[in-house]
Order: structure tokens, then sequence, then C-alpha cells
């Protein structure tokens, strides 16, 4: 019986590609996007800054006009918290994804503004809640996401997906068949739920619990 094939639509590290190895899975991984950060101008000094993603934190660090600002921020996932703290900023509040992030600035912080940190690919959904609610928000591009092709075969038994864009990257020249896709989180999986049946999301949108599910479900 030949070994299971797991493709990552993102490089993994060492112990991440082990861990796959080790439940006798062969593994392809690559970046189905390419990062371009760019510089921004700040449209008006906020209460509070919002990230959704290291890319929107990267940007913003190597930008010495927004990086000394000291206001309060929040953002999206612990790995984005945690680069945010590592380098001196105050995280005052963290979710899963950006539709319980808008939830409580909805319930809590009505009467703030918040500038928000963003790629050229972003969802639509914190806009859309600061508009509902009649909240004060500005968003800045700080960062342009790039679709990288590959053409991918045999088809693998196994996908990882890390973001909406990775999901269209990989379905640019290729197709989901019968592959079980594996979602860091339920705003990735929503971009896959359309096209297949065969999907498990991360407990916590991290990217060694995604490795550690398909492992799991791939272990003879």
């Amino acid at each position: 019986m030949t070994n299971p094939l797991v493709l990552s639509t993102k490089k993994l590290r060492f112990h991440q590609l082990e861990r796959l190895m080790a439940a006798q899975c062969d593994v392809v991984d690559y970046d189905a996007l390419q990062i371009e950060i760019q510089p921004f101008s700040i449209p008006k000094k906020p209460n509070y800054w919002v990230f959704s993603s290291q890319n929107a934190v990267r940007s913003f660090l190597a930008n010495p006009t927004a990086s000394a600002h000291q206001n309060p921020m929040l953002c999206v996932g612990e790995k984005t918290k945690l680069l945010l703290e590592k380098n001196g900023q105050k995280v005052i509040k963290t979710a899963q994804n950006m539709l319980e992030l808008v939830d409580f600035i909805q319930k809590t912080m009505k009467n703030e503004h918040f500038l928000h940190i963003c790629g050229n690919r972003k969802l639509p959904h914190f806009a859309t809640g600061m508009q509902s609610a009649e909240i004060s928000y500005a968003e800045v591009t700080a960062y342009q996401t790039h679709l990288v092709s590959r053409l991918q075969t045999p088809e693998p038994q196994g996908l990882l997906f890390y973001s909406p864009s990775g999901v269209e990257s990989y379905l640019q020249t290729n197709s989901i068949g019968a592959s079980w896709c594996f979602c860091i989180g339920e705003t990735t999986a929503t971009a896959v739920r359309p096209l297949t049946e065969h999907l498990t999301v991360s407990p916590k949108p991290d990217a060694d619990l995604l490795v550690a599910a398909a492992a799991t479900h791939f272990r003879r």
C-alpha cells in the first residue's frame, strides 16, 4: 500500500514535516501565496489598532511612523498576538476569527475609533460589522497578497489550507477532487465547504494543530 500524499499550501517547519512523516505520509509543501509588504499612511489617529494577520503586523512594524504609536491593539489569532507582544505592543483582546472580534467590538467598544491594518485580499467582515453598528473605523492596505499557481499531480489524499486566498490559489490550476481538506479555521473552511464534504477544521487557528489533525487522520 502506498503512503498517502499530503500537500500543504504553506511551507512546513521541520517538526511539522516530521509529524506527518511519522504518520507514514508523503509530503509536498509550497507557499501558495507571496506576500509583499508596502508602505502606508495613517488616515486618522485611532483609539485602537486592529490586526487580522501576522503579515499585517510585520508591515506595521516595518513602518516607523505607525509603530511609533502605542495605542492598545485587538487582533485575530494567538500567533498574531504573540508577534505584537514580542515587539512591545499591548494587546487587549484576541479572537479566533474576525467575526468573533467584530462581535466583541459591537458589544463593548461602540464609541471608539478603530484602524484595521490589512491586506489587499481582506474579507469584508470588519468593514461590514463596523458599518452595521455605526462604529467609527478606517482601513489601510499594508501588504499585497499574490496567488502562486502550481499544478499538482498526482492528486493528494490530503490538503492543508491556511486561508481563503490559499484555497483560491490552489484552485487556479487544481481541483479538490477526492482529497480530504484540513482547514486552519472556520473562515478558511467556508471557502472549501461548497466544494467537498471531506473536511476537518483545526480546533484553533494554529499550524501545529492543523498538521496534527492531518497526521491523526492518516496514521495507520
